[in-house]
């Protein structure tokens, strides 16, 4: 009864701040950091809150614009929906249940999932794909990253079905039409990230037209480092007014380029230059879910559903959840050490 009542509180209170926000967003983007870090009780909560109030300090940060734009032009229910999964289901009531279980059971739980999807093949894996978010849920993980490599329309059944979780969408530009976002109308806990390929353009411009929640990923190469670090990329994309830039390294990457990227990367979000938030997917992902718990860890699975790692998994040995329970791969993968 009480978590219900905090709830309603703070989606109370953040809907009447993104209310202020359209007649004074720095002033009422000030106000409801102060307040989220007065009530925050979680190590992940406080410690964003308090980086965010310091960023805030810089009366001349992007960011400023970015947050008035997205009030204005996202629909409300999506921004209050996808956040309060993310911010209240996830970091707040998953990120305590994640931290009891992990001390409990001594292995330890990402944050989030990372999976791809097949929706043309979804209809032999929906039971099993429905069953790993069920059974996430159940640990405490409340937020997924698909990575939709065809279907679209099938894959947003678990949307449907998991209305307290978040899912960001990774996708196509093709992947986005009039057709599917009539489809996604009545679905609130999404957000797309779109490829920055060919077709970007459009699919951003449709996206914005309908009020959608969206962002864009760069799946970068080795090649691509001076053009990421020159700043081209980000100053091409935040004209496109994405929420945020992802980015993910291809499997040809060296070590160093993803190391080299990921501190660019931190320095831009704190610098605060430009009118989208940069973020590396893996390695931010990551640096949260050591923060929420103890031990981070990460575990994604391919479109046949099965298991793989970021970091830090056993090698040579696949694990499938038609065979194996997703708390029995975080036990064997995961111990506490």
């Amino acid at each position: 009864m009480e978590r219900t009542l905090n709830k309603v509180l703070i989606e109370t209170i953040f809907r009447n701040q993104l209310k202020e926000m359209k007649n004074n967003p720095e002033r009422s983007m000030r106000n409801m950091v102060d307040m989220a870090l007065e009530f925050s009780d979680g190590r992940f909560q406080h410690r964003f809150f308090e980086m965010t109030q310091r960023m805030l300090q810089n009366e001349h940060s992007a960011y400023y614009k970015m947050i008035a734009d997205n009030v204005m032009s996202i629909d409300e229910e999506r921004i209050v929906r996808f956040g309060m999964n993310v911010g209240y289901n996830g970091c707040t009531l998953g990120a305590r249940m994640i931290r009891e279980r992990e001390q409990k059971e001594h292995f330890n739980i990402p944050w989030t999932i990372y999976f791809e999807m097949s929706g043309n093949h979804y209809l032999g894996k929906n039971d099993i794909s429905s069953s790993l978010v069920e059974q996430g849920q159940e640990l405490g993980i409340y937020t997924w990253m698909i990575r939709v490599l065809d279907g679209m329309e099938q894959v947003l059944e678990l949307p449907r079905l998991f209305l307290e979780s978040a899912f960001v969408l990774f996708c196509s530009p093709k992947d986005i039409t009039e057709s599917l976002l009539d489809d996604v109308n009545d679905i609130h806990n999404i957000m797309f990230a779109v490829e920055y390929t060919d077709g970007i353009e459009d699919a951003c411009s449709l996206l914005r037209a309908r009020r959608m929640f969206y962002s864009v990923f760069v799946q970068y190469h080795e090649e691509d480092l001076n053009a990421i670090v020159s700043g081209d990329i980000l100053s091409e994309l935040e004209n496109l007014h994405p929420v945020f830039t992802g980015f993910i390294a291809d499997l040809s990457c060296s070590v160093e380029t993803q190391a080299y990227i990921y501190q660019y990367i931190l320095d831009t979000r704190n610098a605060q230059l430009y009118r989208t938030i940069p973020w590396d997917v893996v390695c931010d992902s990551h640096y949260v879910d050591g923060i929420i718990s103890d031990g981070a860890c990460t575990l994604g699975f391919d479109c046949n559903v099965r298991a793989y790692s970021f970091v830090n998994m056993s090698k040579g040995k696949e694990y499938e959840l038609s065979k194996q329970s997703l708390e029995e791969i975080l036990r064997e993968n995961f111990p506490k050490t």
